[in-house]
């Protein structure tokens, strides 16, 4: 089974809504630094790599996770540079769907789509290779998670 999420029109349309009040933000930052309006500049400048940051690994990146013969493979494309994950169903420890669990293990690997909803992020925590523990957040469809959690327990 393999799913693709490629951004839209909604990813866009947010982007340049977001962009906009962020403009004004910075524009109105800008001039309460009256004489040191630099400072202003500064902050505004570094506010949008962030956020430049966040537009390309999140909206502009496709994802693609694919589940065949009891491995999860979570794919990352910007442009032409890949991230990505695979590992067994198996060396899942755990799963946490809709809200941030607290004591997962670190580091926490973001794959998903959105920017700040969570309320369709599955968190997996699983052993990779060398038998430490790490997490990998993603956003499946439902039918997906559905079937990552049959593989998991058929594994057992």
């Amino acid at each position: 089974m393999e799913e693709k999420h490629i951004p839209g029109g909604k990813q866009f349309i947010i982007v340049l809504v977001v962009a906009a009040i962020l403009y004004l933000f910075c524009g109105t930052m800008m001039s309460l630094f009256g004489e040191y309006a630099f400072i202003g500049g500064i902050i505004a400048l570094i506010i949008f790599v962030f956020f430049g940051f966040m537009v390309l690994t999140h909206y502009t990146a496709r994802f693609t996770y694919s589940l065949k013969n009891g491995k999860l493979r979570i794919n990352r494309m910007i442009g032409k540079r890949n991230k990505e994950f695979e590992f067994s169903c198996s060396d899942i420890t755990r799963t946490m769907y809709g809200e941030k669990p607290i004591n997962f293990a670190k580091p926490l690997h973001s794959m998903r789509i959105s920017m700040v909803s969570r309320k369709n992020s599955l968190y997996i925590e699983y052993r990779n290779k060398e038998g430490k523990n790490e997490t990998v957040i993603m956003e499946p469809t439902e039918k997906l998670r559905r079937r990552i959690d049959k593989e998991r327990k058929k594994d057992r």
